[in-house]
């Protein structure tokens, strides 16, 4: 029995480790494209453009088959509230926010 939860644990463990880094890669990208990102320590992040409104942006997303999570709360509603998926999920995010930038200058 213990081994089968050593297992588990050893398996989180790693899950968790892969899910860190990649958040903070996708942070990390998008500081370097211009937005503000806050501080996470969970499986998600909040962001925001200065260049795209966030509805603009949640927008241009899902028209492009990325979805991420928009709220029209007036204190909030510039943000957009990023699922940290797979790293090729996000080096496609990544790659599409690229993109959106670039067709809107």
């Amino acid at each position: 029995n213990h081994k089968i939860i050593d297992a588990n644990k050893d398996y989180y463990d790693n899950i968790n480790k892969k899910v860190i880094a990649t958040r903070e890669f996708t942070a990390e990208s998008l500081e370097k494209l211009g937005f503000s990102v806050l501080p996470s320590k969970t499986n998600f992040i909040f962001a925001k453009s200065d260049e795209i409104s966030g509805k603009m942006y949640y927008n241009k997303l899902r028209e492009r088959g990325i979805l991420v999570r928009h709220f029209d709360s007036p204190r909030i509603c510039e943000w957009n509230r990023i699922t940290i998926g797979s790293d090729i999920e996000m080096r496609k995010f990544i790659e599409t926010t690229r993109e959106i930038l670039e067709e809107i200058k």
